[in-house]
């Protein structure tokens, strides 16, 4: 921002008002309405479908490292973990990157926690770091989810080749499969192998969808308007340049 125009300055403090009275609003209890996810929709069904096969649930957070990306997946991995201690299931967690094993440790204690079923399954048998390096990453989950024959298996997070692999080994395990994700190089990759994908901005979401946190959801709304300015914006400045470069002495004339 040290670079930054009056105009661009004045923006951004219109952008970060319409954020801050959206999350005020939604601290009073007002709703904010989020519009349906398909993707995210099933993931219900999807644990129910795996608690019924008694077969056990997979999270897997990708190779994200400590940042935004990582909370994005580790608030939907308390949801998924909170739904399969209430069906008293197993959720199993791979990991790529040690800074994120003491992370999605408490994200799964606490989610066991608050449905009461505390030590009902061994930390260190469901939460596994197995490697920095994508090859073994990737045949390490894959021979888990085999050797489990897991039932349902959620991929979230930021994936390079490995993905395909992990998708793949799901698949033939039969298990159903929702993949999420912010890299759009891995999209067609897991719309090939998985149920429902999503990707994109849903990504950012997802962690607001389920939660229903008044930061979060206050947070998405406000950005949503500021969008909408940004495009009333552009389209106000291509009419004006336009109209600008105009010779209207010419067609007067020619007229």
């Amino acid at each position: 921002m040290e670079h930054a125009t009056l105009p661009i300055l004045v923006l951004f403090g219109l952008f970060a008002l319409f954020v801050l009275a959206l999350i005020a609003r939604a601290r009073r209890g007002r709703p904010v309405f989020l519009r349906r996810i398909a993707g995210l929709e099933v993931i219900d069904d999807a644990i129910g479908r795996a608690t019924e096969q008694d077969r056990p649930i997979m999270f897997n957070p990708g190779l994200d490292d400590l940042g935004v990306q990582l909370f994005c997946s580790m608030a939907v991995m308390g949801y998924v973990v909170r739904k399969a201690a209430r069906l008293s299931m197993p959720v199993y967690v791979p990991i790529a990157r040690p800074l994120s094993y003491a992370i999605a440790e408490e994200y799964w204690k606490d989610g066991y926690a608050a449905m009461q079923r505390e030590g009902s399954f061994a930390v260190e048998e469901c939460i596994r770091y197995l490697s920095g390096d994508q090859n073994a990453f990737g045949m390490a989950t894959a021979g888990w989810i085999k050797r489990e024959r897991v039932g349902a298996n959620f991929l979230f997070g930021g994936y390079g080749f490995e993905a395909m692999i992990i998708a793949e080994a799901g698949q033939q395990a039969g298990a159903i499969q929702v993949a999420c994700t912010h890299s759009f190089f891995q999209v067609p990759f897991f719309v090939v192998t998985c149920d429902y994908t999503v990707f994109g901005e849903e990504f950012y979401a997802a962690g607001a969808y389920f939660s229903r946190d008044p930061v979060l959801t206050g947070t998405l709304a406000g950005q949503d308007y500021c969008k909408l300015v940004i495009l009333v914006l552009i389209l106000v400045g291509v009419v004006g340049v336009t109209l600008l470069q105009q010779d209207w002495v010419g067609l007067v004339l020619m007229w």
